[in-house]
């Protein structure tokens, strides 16, 4: 019992240091494909630490080494997210998403360092047009064409941390092909 919860403080802090720096890879993602597709409605997502549960439940039932996308009870996992074509697809597709968390974890067969995250599943459609023309009642554009909640957009842009910190922001780099 002792070392489930050792084992469980210490995933959730290692999910705490990378919340920022998960959050700003998705959502460049986002943006991206917002820019790219003319998506006028891609919403910026935010952090929600009660999701990251979601996930170490999600990962349990997959013996803690899991190796695709699956959606489950109106959310996208991503689990193993490094070079998931699939997770791309669930970000690029699913523009009503508004939540966001993020988990690493260690795979206990391998010794692989496994990064997972979770969105909630977007109800609303695709809009074409220019991004962020088309933001619901409670959001407006950005700066980078997504739809962010108004608290969102006045928190300013994460910068990154030195030491470890940078180098896990490095490994995203690398994972979403930006370095």
């Amino acid at each position: 019992m002792m070392k489930s919860v050792i084992l469980l403080l210490l995933l959730v802090s290692t999910a705490y240091s990378n919340l920022p720096r998960c959050t700003d890879e998705i959502n460049a993602i986002r943006s991206r494909y917002a820019n790219e597709l003319s998506i006028a409605n891609m919403n910026k997502l935010v952090y929600n630490p009660k999701l990251e549960k979601k996930i170490l439940e999600k990962l349990e039932s997959s013996g803690g080494c899991p190796g695709k996308s699956v959606e489950y009870d109106g959310l996208i996992f991503g689990l193993n997210v490094k070079n998931s074509k699939a997770l791309v697809f669930h970000v690029a597709s699913n523009a009503g998403s508004k939540q966001v968390a993020c988990v690493q974890t260690k795979c206990k067969s391998t010794g692989e360092l496994i990064t997972s995250a979770v969105l909630d599943f977007g109800k609303s459609s695709i809009l074409s047009g220019a991004p962020g023309t088309r933001c619901s009642g409670n959001r407006t554009a950005d700066s980078n064409g997504l739809c962010a909640l108004e608290t969102s957009r006045k928190s300013g842009k994460y910068v990154r941390k030195e030491g470890w910190a940078a180098e896990v922001g490095g490994v995203f780099d690398s994972w979403f092909g930006w370095k």
